[in-house]
């Protein structure tokens, strides 16, 4: 039980009239309750727990003065770290963030803060960690909210939880929230703040030694700006590797590496493997970037993910000419001819609709019940399409027909979330590689990681509670875009999960996971399931779900 009814209220002493405020004084936790009308101090009432309060009739100095140290430290900590608590946001009214409280720790400030969703009447708390300097600095933000109160959308405006205050109380965080006419004392998980850095860590890939592996090459025109996000598949012994590859004119075409071991290449050309051919794809304006669309280029063949079904490699890709909006095209080559490196590739076409902003496509490598499965990205979703042929010469596009969503603002995937790497087939389902955005940060790409089912795979078994991939290295900010860590390829050697990445769009990277500890963990912490405080009615108080 993480939820607990400190005081109920009559009718006779309902809440309507009175200002409540908690304090800790001298190890104890006190409850002051003070007219509205007046300011006049009713009760006070002590706990030495923080759950069990009894009246106080010494009603302490400190308790009865604590409202007015309260309304300063608000006032200090508001001008402070408010604006930073969620400076990106898209989703989050910075109106509706309270910060409840800061703790000061032997690296900084921890603060926690919640922000309630008028359109779901979810609270949700989170906790983020700053330096304490005049100019605070971020350490490190939660992944996941902290906690949950749910309630219903017919409840009444006047009766929505009402946050009161946040102390700690032997070691434990406990907030108080005024809910259907009684307070109630809230225990935040522990292990969700104190472990948090190990727990991050212990969900990272680690990084190769290597990296980053590719870097622009001056000497070639047509890679001597920026080599990134690229594509993988392991065949005949080795990691084929297609990047992404720009020069000064800011036209993108794909480059092609190998590796023996994963991760140091062994080979690479030094002319691309394919370039833009098409009207759809071909700069109309070289030189001129579309500031409505750009992504990092004004042209050319984006960030390729590539796939084998059956004797062919399939390679999906964004086409972009510069101007209109970016959508997927698709080509395709023989496995053998790949492998011969004869470059006879087919006729590139486009299989996402026109006036739509699509991206971040990917296939499944096997057919379920005998059709195609298709990722792609409109924002802010990840959507799948089962189709019955890859061709798509007649003109038929891609619907969209599920969708995996981001999660709530609280969470580290809220803003947007994309396919990276084509799915790999595992034991326990279809491992996807995907990238997402904070939507409290607003800029910073991070990898996470599901697992699809093997029969179903639009339904989600697991998901990274934390993310596997962050830009926390120098290749992952020194470069065209800083904080960006964009997936588009994995493979799986013997026991090895290597997943390849985009650093700052600038550098072909890749992180490793040994396999089976890393789906171990994925299985045990993915099925992410907060503790909720779960309002109904008035006459059903909150409870633990």
């Amino acid at each position: 039980m993480s939820i607990f009814k400190v005081l109920k209220l009559t009718k006779s002493s309902s809440s309507k009239d009175k200002n409540f405020f908690f304090c800790r004084h001298e190890g104890a936790a006190y409850l002051t309750i003070r007219s509205k009308k007046t300011n006049r101090v009713l009760q006070v009432l002590k706990s030495n727990d923080g759950f069990d309060f009894k009246k106080n009739r010494s009603k302490s100095l400190f308790a009865k003065t604590y409202p007015k140290i309260k309304e300063k430290k608000a006032a200090f900590l508001n001008q402070r770290y408010h604006h930073l608590l969620a400076p990106g946001s898209e989703y989050i009214n910075p109106q509706t963030l309270t910060i409840e409280n800061a703790f000061a720790t032997s690296e900084g400030l921890l603060i926690f803060f919640h922000y309630q969703n008028s359109k779901n009447n979810q609270v949700e708390i989170g906790v983020v960690a700053f330096t304490k300097e005049e100019n605070p600095s971020l350490l490190w933000r939660n992944s996941e909210p902290v906690w949950q109160i749910k309630t219903y959308q017919k409840i009444n405006e006047n009766d929505r939880p009402l946050f009161i205050d946040l102390l700690k109380i032997r070691g434990r965080y406990l907030a108080y929230w005024l809910i259907n006419e009684a307070i109630w004392a809230i225990v935040y998980p522990d292990y969700r703040i104190n472990e948090q850095i190990k727990i991050r860590k212990s969900y990272q890939l680690a990084k190769s030694d290597h990296n980053p592996l590719i870097c622009p090459e001056p000497k070639n025109d047509w890679e001597a700006f920026n080599t990134f996000n690229p594509a993988a598949i392991y065949e005949a012994g080795k990691v084929h590797i297609f990047y992404r590859a720009q020069g000064f004119d800011y036209v993108s075409s794909i480059g092609y590496a190998t590796s023996s071991n994963g991760i140091k290449v062994d080979e690479r050309l030094s002319w691309p493997i394919f370039i833009p051919t098409q009207p759809f794809e071909s700069t109309k304006k070289p030189g001129q970037l579309s500031t409505a669309y750009a992504s990092g280029g004004c042209g050319g063949c984006e960030d390729p993910r590539v796939t084998r079904v059956e004797d062919r490699i399939y390679m999906t890709y964004v086409a972009f000419d510069g101007v209109t909006e970016p959508r997927i095209a698709l080509t395709s080559i023989a496995l053998k001819d790949f492998l011969n490196r004869n470059w006879l590739w087919k006729k590139p076409v486009l299989i996402s609709p026109p006036g739509v902003v699509d991206k971040s496509a990917c296939i499944l490598p096997e057919k379920i019940n005998g059709q195609y499965v298709v990722f792609h990205r409109v924002f802010p979703d990840i959507l799948i399409d089962f189709v019955d042929s890859l061709d798509f010469s007649d003109g038929k596009y891609l619907k969209g027909q599920y969708r995996i969503k981001p999660r709530y603002p609280m969470w580290w995937d809220s803003r947007k979330i994309g396919a990276g790497a084509p799915p790999l087939k595992t034991r326990d389902g279809w491992l996807l590689i995907y990238q997402a955005v904070d939507d409290k940060e607003g800029y910073r790409y991070k990898v996470g990681a599901m697992l699809l089912d093997l029969d179903n795979p639009t339904k989600v078994l697991y998901r990274s509670r934390q993310p596997i991939i962050e830009p926390d290295q120098w290749y992952d900010n020194d470069g065209f875009k800083a904080g960006v860590v964009y997936p588009c390829g994995a493979v799986i050697i013997e026991n090895t999960l290597f997943v390849y990445y985009g650093g700052a769009d600038s550098y072909v990277c890749v992180a490793t996971a040994n396999l089976e500890s890393f789906l171990h963990q994925l299985k045990t912490t993915g099925n992410a399931k907060l503790e909720n405080a779960v309002i109904k009615t008035k006459s059903k108080p909150a409870k633990n779900k």
